[in-house]
């Protein structure tokens, strides 16, 4: 099995990268790619680096963003009002601590709430909440530089919890970016049988199109998105989608939607059929993933230029979008070695 950079994943999930906000994550994985490695950004943001090859041309797609939050409003009394940034759970704001991030500094943050004596055991709406960052007016919270248009990230570290899992925040996709450049380090000297893109691509969070650009200028012939995906094996979640659990193995996407909202995708059905394959061939461990309310970067590529085949490989990650994402190095290192066969494979 592959051994993964635990000390890079933490780089990873502790530097902030809120959508559109994401060049100081592309920074850190530019300096993490192996030195043959040709990488060049667009002006969006988006991360490509190229492994030459001879045959089909294959692009690979993980995200830079997490959720977060930007503050909208500055009290007279020095607290901050915010708007989300991306899908962040709201219900696990109250108590929690997090990271403001201003023009040239990162100053200790917590969400409000009430003490535990006064607790009316009601949810509390987005427009409820306040940020509290130590300040007794609007006159101090400015002259600490925070403006309007700030962003918050959850303040959580990176921690291993029993013999396999992690534990933080941004496995949401930090993990993906992880495999990807594990691959870079694991091909680059390879002949390979394809000519490989790795694609690092932002504002998946707030809209799931930051891809869309790099795969229109490169035309891959085949996308296979890494990302992660919920999984059912808490007490509260109990097989209600499915049976995706941690340490099963990583999932193969058939399907997923967010209703309501035109975000769905279905993946080309050979190309997931291929991988199915692979992985019982070469006894790597496979869930089959059908979900509903999410998706991913990879959604709306396979509409992109001429029309491509597309496939998406996930990571199951329990508490998605909060401070205490939980995912299973297992999985992770299995993902791997399953795209290491299919790139082997073509």
């Amino acid at each position: 099995m592959n051994k993964l950079d635990f000390e890079l994943l933490d780089k990873l999930t502790q530097t902030p990268g809120l959508p559109g906000r994401e060049s100081q994550v592309a920074r850190l994985i530019q300096t993490h790619l192996p030195s043959g490695c040709n990488a060049s950004q667009d002006d969006l943001g988006d991360l490509v680096a190229h492994l030459p090859g001879d045959g089909t041309k294959v692009m690979l797609v993980a995200h830079l963003d997490e959720v977060g939050l930007i503050v909208r409003r500055i009290t007279p009394d020095g607290f901050l009002l915010v708007e989300r940034l991306g899908g962040i759970s709201v219900r696990a704001l109250p108590g929690a601590r997090l990271d403001l991030w201003t023009g040239n500094s990162q100053i200790p943050a917590h969400a409000g709430l009430l003490p535990g004596h006064l607790d009316n055991q009601h949810f509390l709406p987005l427009l409820d909440i306040y940020i509290d960052i130590g300040a007794s007016s609007s006159e101090e919270v400015y002259l600490w530089g925070v403006r309007v248009g700030d962003g918050l990230t959850w303040s959580s570290a990176l921690e291993h919890k029993g013999e396999h899992a992690v534990v933080g925040k941004a496995l949401d996709d930090r993990l993906g970016c992880l495999i990807l450049i594990t691959l870079a380090h694991a091909l680059h000297t390879k002949q390979l049988n394809c000519d490989l893109y790795l694609a690092f691509v932002v504002q998946e969070e707030t809209g799931l199109m930051g891809g869309v650009p790099v795969v229109n200028t490169i035309a891959p012939d085949i996308v296979i998105g890494v990302d992660g995906t919920l999984t059912f094996d808490t007490p509260d979640l109990e097989g209600q989608q499915g049976d995706i659990r941690l340490g099963a193995g990583p999932t193969v996407k058939i399907m997923d939607a967010i209703r309501g909202k035109s975000g769905s995708y279905l993946p080309h059905w050979d190309t997931a059929e291929r991988l199915r394959k692979l992985a019982d061939d070469n006894n790597i461990p496979l869930q089959v993933e059908i979900t509903t309310g999410l998706s991913t970067a990879v959604t709306p590529l396979p509409f992109a230029g001429q029309g491509i085949r597309t496939a998406a490989l996930s990571i199951p990650i329990r508490y998605h979008h909060t401070p205490i994402e939980t995912a299973d190095l297992r999985d992770v290192a299995w993902l791997v070695e399953l795209l290491t066969e299919y790139l082997r494979s073509l």
